[in-house]
């Protein structure tokens, strides 16, 4: 399960949800106000570089928005990473708005890639008193890097014929597989990357997809990894509207009774 940390609580979900909440802050309680700042969330693809995903920003606010001008493009670095952050205005109800949006490419654990974009609105003019409130704000930001917990520790043979699973994060179905070339036989390799697919073990361990060192071309397995933010399977198994595969494992019951077994084993 991940823990998360809100203002007034905190709560765990299963591995299959993603943060894509979004932070609203204001100087006002109602009504409009000089200044605005809000963090927001995406999906991103395994391949998209945060240049790309700027300009993908802007093409969508040049369809999408009324008199869109863009007025700057900077290269910055945010709690030492790569960011970019663009300038620029609209109208909204006859009134001109400038925002300045920092946007970051991050890894969403325990696979994939995230979008986190943090605006500043000003209508009127970014006045450079709200400038200097920007910049403290994102001079601010230290990001949570995943700990070494996450990362990947051995690779497992392609040769294993121990059972495992594949819970796929959009259809929520469980799968079994018998030996890990099954598995491969049937697994998207561009799902898995961007994150769409949460594996495990025998044993219900969760495993991860990475890249299998100096191959040339790129080669991937699956490989263990410390639990550290990630949870086992019988952790998900809440969220799980279907199970295919081993007809031995074709239900919840059956599926905890076999971890529960492979655990004590």
């Amino acid at each position: 399960m991940a823990d998360y940390i809100l203002q007034e609580a905190t709560l765990s979900l299963p591995d299959i949800f993603k943060d894509r909440t979004m932070n609203l802050f204001t100087l006002n309680e109602n009504g409009a106000s000089d200044f605005t700042f809000v963090v927001s969330r995406a999906t991103a693809e395994i391949q998209d570089t945060v240049d790309n995903v700027a300009a993908r920003i802007i093409n969508e606010l040049e369809t999408t928005v009324p008199k869109f001008k863009l007025i700057s493009l900077n290269k910055r670095e945010v709690s030492g990473e790569p960011a970019v952050e663009i300038c620029y205005q609209f109208f909204s109800d006859n009134t001109q708005v400038i925002q300045r949006q920092t946007v970051v490419l991050l890894n969403d654990a325990p696979v994939g890639k995230k979008i986190v974009c943090y605006t500043g609105t000003c209508p009127g003019e970014f006045t450079g008193y709200y400038k200097k409130q920007y910049g403290e704000i994102i001079k601010s930001i230290k990001f949570h890097h995943n700990s070494d917990n996450d990362k990947p520790e051995q690779m497992i043979s392609a040769q294993s014929l121990e059972t495992f699973f594949v819970l796929d994060c959009a259809s929520r179905c469980l799968e079994s597989f018998a030996g890990l070339n099954a598995l491969y036989q049937s697994l998207n390799l561009q799902r898995a990357l961007n994150g769409q697919y949460l594996f495990y073990s025998q044993a219900g361990s969760p495993l991860r997809v990475s890249a299998i060192p100096d191959s040339h071309p790129t080669r991937y397995a699956l490989w263990t990894v410390s639990s550290g933010n990630m949870a086992s399977l019988n952790a998900q198994l809440s969220v799980c509207r279907s199970f295919l595969g081993l007809s031995q494992l074709d239900s919840e019951d059956k599926v905890r009774a076999f971890l529960k077994s492979a655990q004590e084993g």
